[in-house]
């Protein structure tokens, strides 16, 4: 079972300012929630280490770019309740859709918004 978290970051942190919050299942990072929605690690990390890898690949000789990564969905349910912004984050395809057929029942539910995020797996 997986417990989504949601972590105010730190001043000491790159990310600091630039993302509300790191989410997180348990102590493995996700991704993270901007305004905006959501962004993946992996994009804020290339920036960073776009330098360093660009370097490292010169020295080193490549195999192409048969990166394998491995990745799951992460699926973001947002909706008002009476006018109140809510979201919810599933990783089962299954139970979300259980939960917006539920939701699309009750009048007072309204904005009814689905997203599908690819979050690294460890």
């Amino acid at each position: 079972m997986m417990q989504i978290t949601y972590q105010k970051l730190g001043t000491d942190h790159p990310m600091f300012g630039k993302v509300e919050f790191l989410v997180a299942d348990g102590t493995n990072p996700l991704c993270y929630k901007t305004k905006e929605g959501y962004i993946p690690l992996e994009a804020t990390a290339s920036a960073s280490a776009s330098a360093s890898a660009s370097a490292s690949a010169s020295a080193a000789p490549t195999q192409g770019n048969n990166v394998n990564v491995n990745t799951r969905d992460l699926y973001v349910l947002s909706y008002s309740i009476n006018g109140e912004a809510e979201e919810q984050t599933f990783t089962s395809k299954k139970t979300l859709d259980k939960t917006l057929e539920l939701y699309q029942t009750k009048p007072f539910i309204t904005d009814i918004k689905t997203q599908t995020y690819q979050v690294l797996v460890k």
